[in-house]
């Protein structure tokens, strides 16, 4: 089988690799498409994973074969793939701390999405790939897991109808964390965005404002919106320290702050400690998604009330995944780019 296979961050080959085998409760995937995600990008471009490797976690495929034991599943059934499963029953797990179970953190697909096939282990099997309806194409339910991870972050914020929720940094998953704030029936969601493109896009997805603070005082508008309070909630999806300490400085006394985005690795945050004392803002980390957010993101997506088409700008085929990285990291063209292998 082909699959894109990457030894640095400017050499990224398309390779022949051995199909993979499966085993008791295991099922075989033809990949039909794998978003291309921030996280592969960090990890591309900061040297984060050992070469040579085979990057992608987003899938969408086809079950070619299923292993001895498998009953939910049979060749040809249309499913989405995650690739992390926790155990539900260790200190973490007791506690709703899912992704930082470590079952869940070592348990992975086989090889990654950028690739023709893939091995789906028993665990993954049982607890994280769902049937497809035939109506939602391989496209939408790669996004499974993107909208799943923004629903986490969202319902780990203490959310009320009426409250203002800004979001720093409207990519793809920026963009979904709005809708999904819409949908719980904020008052305002309030985009910031450095690139002019990205907040034309949020206020079609529902932004009522959208502000580049490079060209207006984002704490003063801010302010003016919200009766000289501070947003509710902000959560920042761009992993910059700079836009995390101005998150900060837009919420109001009480409110929250969620990183929704990894930093580089290394990076410091310099915090005046009395802002958290004093005001008691909330400083949160949503990581990951879990499989019951997955299988409500995929109700949400039956429904129609998630724009996930609009999302995609891009699409390669699996050979061009090089010039689809360096598409991402420039940042200004795209928001959600498919790979289809």
């Amino acid at each position: 089988m082909k699959a894109a296979v990457y030894y640095a961050p400017d050499d990224i080959r398309y390779e022949e690799l051995p199909r993979p085998r499966i085993g008791k409760g295991e099922i075989l995937v033809r990949v039909r498409s794998c978003g291309l995600c921030g996280t592969d990008i960090s990890k591309i471009v900061e040297r984060m994973v050992s070469p040579p490797v085979v990057l992608g976690h987003e899938v969408a495929g086809d079950v070619v074969e299923a292993g001895e034991g498998v009953e939910k599943f049979r060749s040809g059934d249309r499913v989405f793939v995650a690739h992390h499963v926790p155990c539900f029953t260790c200190h973490y797990c007791r506690h709703g701390n899912h992704s930082l179970c470590q079952q869940f953190r070592s348990t992975n697909i086989d090889p990654g999405g950028f690739a023709e096939y893939i091995r789906v282990p028993a665990p993954n099997v049982e607890k994280t790939t769902l049937l497809l309806p035939k109506d939602l194409s391989y496209e939408e339910a790669s996004l499974i897991e993107s909208t799943a991870c923004c629903l986490r972050a969202i319902r780990r914020c203490p959310i009320q109808p009426g409250d203002t929720v800004v979001v720093v940094g409207v990519g793809p998953m920026g963009l979904l964390n709005l809708q999904l704030a819409l949908l719980l029936g904020v008052g305002q969601v309030i985009a910031l965005d450095l690139i002019e493109q990205r907040l034309e896009v949020a206020k079609k997805f529902g932004a009522k404002h959208s502000l580049n603070p490079e060209r207006e005082d984002p704490l003063e508008a801010v302010k003016q919106l919200t009766e000289g309070r501070g947003a509710d909630v902000a959560i920042v999806s761009v992993g910059e320290t700079s836009a995390i300490a101005q998150a900060i400085r837009l919420v109001r006394g009480g409110g929250t702050v969620t990183l929704f985005a990894e930093c580089p690795p290394h990076s410091s945050l310099s915090l005046d400690p009395n802002i958290i004392y004093h005001s008691e803002v909330n400083l949160r980390g949503s990581y990951s998604s879990t499989p019951e957010g997955q299988g409500i993101a995929l109700e949400l997506m039956k429904t129609g009330k998630l724009k996930i088409k609009e999302l995609i700008t891009h699409r390669f085929p699996l050979k061009k995944l090089s010039e689809a990285v360096t598409l991402a990291r420039e940042v200004r063209e795209s928001l959600k780019i498919i790979i289809t292998p």
